[in-house]
């Protein structure tokens, strides 16, 4: 049986799919808008590269709660990344 990674932040495997796309995407928008200056694209990119890691990692390990549309939206969002 494969090992389950904890999840990135309590609740993250409860979040949906479109939620988890929403906040990727809203903070890729805060960013660019440069409206809050608590976000800017050094946030929006680790929160994306610590979400398309994370999600490579239940790829391998735990892959009936892997979320490829998460997986796929952060890794664009962080620059590219690939697992």
């Amino acid at each position: 049986m494969p090992s389950t990674p904890p999840p990135l932040w309590p609740g993250y495997d409860e979040t949906s799919e479109d939620d988890l796309l929403e906040l990727l995407d809203g903070k890729d928008a805060a960013a660019a808008d440069g409206a809050d200056p608590t976000v800017n694209t050094a946030v929006a990119t680790a929160l994306a590269t610590a979400v398309a890691r994370h999600e490579a990692i239940k790829q391998e390990q735990d892959p009936d709660n892997y979320r490829r549309r998460v997986h796929e939206r952060a890794a664009s969002l962080a620059g590219g990344w690939r697992p």
